[in-house]
């Protein structure tokens, strides 16, 4: 089974924001760069034609619900 496009830019979206967690809390990045920014840099150039600000807060909402959830 193949993964389409858009179930690798989601989980492209998700790595990104793990892993500006985990920079974030190491004090790898300054506090002012924002979740998006770090996304949109992360994100390979092929796929963001297909990367929406929709889909960046879906994957983001999901996340947190998930981690609320586990809590």
């Amino acid at each position: 089974m193949t993964l389409t496009n858009r179930e690798m830019i989601i989980i492209s979206i998700s790595n990104a924001i793990a892993l500006y967690s985990e920079k974030l809390r190491d004090d790898s990045i300054p506090q002012n760069h924002s979740v998006i920014d770090f996304i949109l840099k992360t994100i390979p150039e092929s796929s963001k034609s297909e990367l929406s600000m929709e889909l960046i807060d879906d994957v983001f909402s999901f996340i947190s619900r998930s981690h609320m959830e586990l809590s």
